[in-house]
C-alpha cells in the first residue's frame, strides 16, 4: 500500500478539523466572521478572522493607528479565539503548536500574524462514532 503524500495528509487534517469544529460548533469562515483552513508543508494552519466589515475596519484603522482600541479589540478577540481552537484540538488529540506573531512597524510586510500549527491528527478520533 502506498504511503500518502503529504498533501494528503494535511488534507485528512483538514477535513478532521472540519468535522470536529461542526460538531462542537466553531463556525467555519464567512462574511459573519470564524475559522479558516490552510494547509502547506503536510502541516495544516488554523486561523480566526472577525466579521467582514469589523476585520475590514481594524485592517485599515491598524495601518496608521495600530493601538486604537478597536484594533487591539479585533486583534485581542482573534487571540482568544486562536488560543481556543488550539486548545479543542489538543484536547481532541491532535499536536498542536502555537507560533507567535511577529510584529513590524517600521516594515510591515516583515510582520506575522500568530497562527495555530496543527502537525498531526490523533490516533484515536473520539468525537467520531463506531
Amino acid at each position: 500500500m502506498a504511503t500518502p503524500s503529504r498533501g494528503d495528509r494535511a488534507e485528512a487534517l483538514a477535513r478532521d478539523i472540519r468535522q470536529l469544529f461542526k460538531l462542537i460548533g466553531i463556525p467555519e469562515g464567512s462574511h459573519a466572521g470564524g475559522y479558516h483552513i490552510s494547509t502547506y508543508g503536510g502541516h495544516v494552519s488554523v486561523s480566526w478572522c472577525a466579521e467582514t466589515r469589523f476585520d475590514g475596519e481594524t485592517g485599515s484603522l491598524g495601518i496608521d493607528h495600530p493601538d486604537h482600541p478597536m484594533v487591539r479589540l479585533e486583534r485581542a478577540a482573534t487571540g482568544v479565539m486562536e488560543r481556543a481552537m488550539a486548545n479543542v484540538l489538543y484536547a481532541a488529540g491532535f499536536t498542536v503548536a502555537l507560533v507567535p506573531g511577529v510584529p513590524n512597524r517600521v516594515d510591515v510586510g516583515k510582520e506575522r500574524d500568530p497562527e495555530v500549527v496543527v502537525l498531526n491528527g490523533p490516533g484515536f478520533k473520539a468525537w467520531q462514532s463506531g
